[in-house]
């Protein structure tokens, strides 16, 4: 009986077929990995502000981050800001209002594949808060003889403090670092006070200060919004993402891969969305129409 081998011809063809084959599938396999990976940078890096902020307002004794005495004594507010955080955070950057040296720059695309000056540009004015020439605010604290911090002694009876602010100048600030872990950050801020509602469809008031924009492996490619670049909110003492339900930076209309739309902020809606569902599946489908917050959570459910 003869046993019929494969010739050398076919051998070669099947593994040309086989080769093939796995070039179709390799880049589903590096997306998902990568998405993943991204995913988990962006929800260590929350964290990692999170904790920061909440150990500043605890050793400001409760105080939101427009009251803190340096950031009230200082005319830039988002420096002033980031120099608190920096205390509690491990930077290794400090590039203050330049991009140069933490970020891509102008080299960044929103999830349709448009270039966005998002990164560098100035918080739009819609997005602001307001921020008179001078300021005060009446507070009850426990003000020690010395000082006007929020120091509370058990032995101090409370008492009326007015609070004074040093003017937001430039009104418009931004400024950048980068972490020791990886990452850049970047917070901009438009105020004298953050005294702020954070924008939503519910009737939950949110206080707004600033905003953080969020490039899980820095300069470093892709430096898309929605994929390595997540947005975050300062509101009060918690980092909002962008994106959540009721949120006005919508996902239905903030993370959309398929549409001709120039939205510098396409994106970043998406940030929610992959910290909550642990996704990018808004990167095979499109949201709002087969994705969404009461909707299916994946593409082919």
């Amino acid at each position: 009986m003869k046993i019929r081998a494969f010739t050398l011809a076919e051998v070669l063809i099947v593994m040309a077929l086989i080769g093939f084959l796995f070039t179709l599938m390799l880049p589903n396999l590096v997306q998902k990995q990568s998405s993943t990976k991204f995913i988990e940078e962006a929800k260590i890096a929350q964290s990692k502000l999170q904790d920061a902020l909440d150990a500043t307002v605890k050793a400001n004794n409760g105080a939101l981050p427009q009251d803190w005495t340096s950031v009230r004594n200082a005319s830039n507010k988002s420096d002033a800001i980031v120099k608190e955080l920096a205390k509690k955070l491990q930077i290794m950057s400090f590039c203050q209002d330049t991009y140069k040296g933490c970020f891509a720059g102008g080299d960044y695309r929103t999830l349709n594949g448009q270039p966005t000056k998002v990164i560098t540009d100035d918080m739009e004015p819609y997005q602001k808060t307001s921020a008179p020439a001078a300021y005060t605010t009446t507070v009850t604290s426990y003000q020690n003889d010395d000082d006007d911090s929020y120091d509370q002694d058990d032995n101090q009876e409370p008492q009326q403090v007015e609070l004074q602010y040093t003017p937001a100048e430039p009104e418009a600030s931004s400024t950048y670092i980068t972490l020791l872990e990886g990452g850049s950050v970047v917070l901009k801020t438009w105020s004298t006070k953050c005294d702020g509602i954070l924008s939503s469809t519910d009737t939950l008031e949110r206080p707004f200060c600033g905003i953080f924009y969020v490039d899980v492996n820095g300069p470093a490619i892709p430096n898309m919004l929605g994929v390595d670049v997540f947005g975050f909110w300062l509101s009060g003492t918690s980092i909002l993402p962008m994106g959540f339900y009721g949120d006005a930076m919508a996902f239905d209309y903030n993370c959309l891969r398929e549409t001709t739309q120039k939205n510098k902020y396409n994106g970043l809606g998406c940030t929610a969305w992959a910290l909550k569902n642990k996704n990018m599946e808004y990167r095979k489908c499109q949201a709002g129409s087969r994705l969404g917050w009461q909707k299916a959570t994946r593409c082919n459910q």
